[in-house]
C-alpha cells in the first residue's frame, strides 16, 4: 500500500481514537452529582415549560433574554429522557463533543497538516475549560459548535452552509455573531490560497453567506415578534451589552480576570506560559516565511486580541463562560506551535512523546478535578448541594404556603417541579419583608442560605416577628416567621 496511504489511515485512526476517549471523559462527567448553577436552572425551567407545556415561544417567561435553539434542544432531551439534570446536560455533552470533531477538520485543513488537527483536537477534548462546560446547560457550548462549524466550512468554501451554521449559532447565543468577521477572514485566506481562483468568486461566497445568515436571523425575529410585547432583543441588551468603557481602577483586576479564565485552557500556569512562548516563537517565525500558515497564525491571532481586547476595555461583566468560544481558537495555535516546535527539533518520535507527557501531566490535576466537579469554572460547584432537598422539603411539608424567598428564584423554582406545592414571593429587602408580614395574620415562612441569612433575621426580630429555624439542609434553612404578639 501506498506510504501516504498507510500515514492517512494512521492518523484517521488515531483521530477516531481520540474521539472515543474524548466522548468517555464527558460521559464520565454526566455521572458527577452536582446541582444547576443559577442561570442553568433557568435554562433547564425555560426548556421544562417547553417540553411539559408545548408553550415554544416561552410566552410564561418574561425573563427570557436569550434565543430559542438550545432550550429546544434541552426540551427534546426532556421529551425523550424525562426531565432530569442528567438529560438537561446531555445535549452539551454531544455538542461539546461534536466540537472536537469539527475542531479537527478546522485545524487540519486550515493548515492542511493532520498533526496540527489531531493535536488541536486534542488539546480542546481534554481541555480542563471544555470539560468544566461540557455537561452543562449554558447555551455557550452549542453556540461555539455551531460557530466551529461555520468557519470550517467557510474555509472549505462552503459559503451558503457557512452562513446556516452561522445563523444556528446566533439561534442559540446572540453573542456567535463575533465570529462572522473570523469566517469570512479565514475563508478568503483559503480562497486566496487555492488553484484556479477567480477574484469574483470570494465576493459572491461572502454574499451567500451573509444571505443564509441574514435569512436565519430574519427566521429569529420572527419568533421573537411573536412573543410581543416581550423581546429577548431588548432583555439581552438590557442585561449583557455594556455602556461604558472600564475605569482606571479597573484595568489591572479585569485584565487579571480574563487572563485567570484562560489558564484552565491548558489547565496549569507553567503549560500556559509553555504555551504563550512558543505561539510566540511560531509568530516570530512567521515574519519571515510569510507563506499561507504564518497568515493564518497572525490571522488567528490578530482575531483572538481584538476579542481580548474588546471584553478587556469595554465593561463587559468577567464571566468564566464568555471566553469559551476562543479557547479553541486559541488552542489552534497552541496546537500549531507545538507541531513547529517538534519539527524544528527533527520530528522524532521520542520528542512527540516527551512533548505529549508533559502535555497530560500538566493538564491532569485539572483534568481530575473537572471530572469530580470541583473546578472553579463551568457548573455549580456544589454551591447549591441540598437545594432538592430543600425543594422536596417545601413541597411535602409546606403545601399551599406562601414562602418568600431573596436568594433560590430561579434554582429553587426549577427543583420544586413544573407544579410547585409552594408559593415563592420574592423579596427585594428584609424592610419589604417585614412590612408585607404585618398584612398577614398566619405565620409565613423564609427560605435562605445560612451564610447570608443574619441581617434580614436581624430586621424582622427588630420588627418584633418571632423567628423559628424549622429545617436545615447543607447551608440553606427554613425559618418559619410568626408575627407579633
Amino acid at each position: 500500500m501506498n506510504r501516504n496511504l498507510l500515514q492517512a489511515s494512521a492518523w484517521r485512526w488515531s483521530a477516531l481514537v481520540l474521539l472515543i476517549a474524548a466522548a468517555g471523559v464527558r460521559i464520565v462527567l454526566l455521572g458527577v452529582d452536582v446541582r444547576l448553577h443559577p442561570d442553568e436552572a433557568l435554562f433547564a425551567t425555560q426548556a421544562r415549560t417547553i417540553a411539559l407545556r408545548g408553550d415554544w415561544l416561552l410566552l410564561h417567561h418574561p425573563e427570557l433574554d436569550k434565543p430559542p435553539l438550545t432550550l429546544y434542544n434541552v426540551a427534546l432531551s426532556f421529551c425523550a429522557l424525562g426531565v432530569s439534570e442528567w438529560s438537561a446536560r446531555l445535549p452539551n455533552v454531544f455538542f461539546s463533543l461534536l466540537s472536537v470533531a469539527v475542531l479537527y477538520a478546522l485545524a487540519r485543513d486550515l493548515y492542511r497538516d493532520r498533526a496540527v488537527g489531531w493535536s488541536a483536537a486534542a488539546l480542546w477534548g481534554f481541555s480542563p475549560y471544555a470539560l468544566g462546560f461540557a455537561a452543562t446547560v449554558f447555551t455557550d457550548v452549542q453556540a461555539t459548535f455551531w460557530a466551529l462549524l461555520g468557519v470550517w466550512l467557510a474555509v472549505r468554501r462552503r459559503w451558503a452552509w457557512a452562513g446556516a451554521a452561522l445563523a444556528l449559532g446566533v439561534a442559540s447565543k446572540t453573542s456567535a455573531w463575533q465570529v462572522v468577521p473570523l469566517a469570512l477572514g479565514l475563508g478568503a485566506i483559503a480562497w486566496a490560497s487555492s488553484w484556479g481562483r477567480r477574484p469574483h468568486e470570494v465576493v459572491r461566497g461572502a454574499v451567500r453567506l451573509a444571505a443564509l445568515l441574514a435569512l436565519g436571523v430574519g427566521a429569529l425575529m420572527l419568533w421573537d415578534a411573536g412573543r410581543a410585547p416581550r423581546s429577548f432583543w431588548a432583555l439581552a441588551r438590557a442585561h449583557n451589552m455594556p455602556t461604558r468603557l472600564i475605569r482606571s481602577d479597573e484595568v489591572v483586576a479585569r485584565l487579571g480576570a480574563w487572563l485567570g479564565w484562560l489558564r484552565w485552557a491548558v489547565g496549569a500556569e507553567w503549560l500556559g506560559v509553555a504555551m504563550a512562548l512558543g505561539v510566540a516563537w511560531q509568530l516570530a517565525r512567521d515574519v519571515r516565511r510569510r507563506d499561507r500558515a504564518a497568515v493564518l497564525d497572525w490571522a488567528l491571532m490578530g482575531y483572538a486580541l481584538a476579542w481580548l481586547g474588546a471584553y478587556w476595555l469595554v465593561a463587559f461583566n468577567t464571566y468564566d463562560r464568555y471566553l469559551y468560544p476562543l479557547t479553541p481558537l486559541l488552542l489552534i495555535l497552541a496546537a500549531q506551535a507545538l507541531v513547529g516546535v517538534w519539527r524544528a527539533l527533527g520530528a522524532r518520535r521520542s520528542v512527540a512523546v516527551g512533548l505529549a507527557l508533559s502535555l497530560a501531566l500538566g493538564t491532569l490535576p485539572s483534568t481530575r478535578a473537572a471530572l469530580r466537579g470541583e473546578l472553579p469554572l463551568g457548573g455549580d460547584r456544589g454551591q447549591h448541594d441540598g437545594i432538592d432537598a430543600l425543594a422536596d422539603y417545601l413541597n411535602a411539608e409546606l403545601a399551599d404556603t406562601l414562602v418568600y424567598d431573596h436568594w433560590l428564584g430561579w434554582e429553587l423554582g426549577y427543583y420544586l417541579g413544573d407544579n410547585p406545592h409552594v408559593a415563592l414571593r420574592y423579596m427585594p429587602q428584609p424592610e419589604a419583608l417585614a412590612e408585607d408580614l404585618r398584612a398577614q395574620r398566619q405565620p409565613r415562612y423564609l427560605v435562605a442560605p445560612l451564610h447570608e441569612v443574619a441581617f434580614w433575621l436581624d430586621v424582622l426580630r427588630g420588627a418584633g416577628f418571632r423567628v423559628e429555624r424549622v429545617y436545615t439542609v447543607g447551608d440553606f434553612a427554613v425559618y418559619r416567621l410568626n408575627p407579633p404578639q
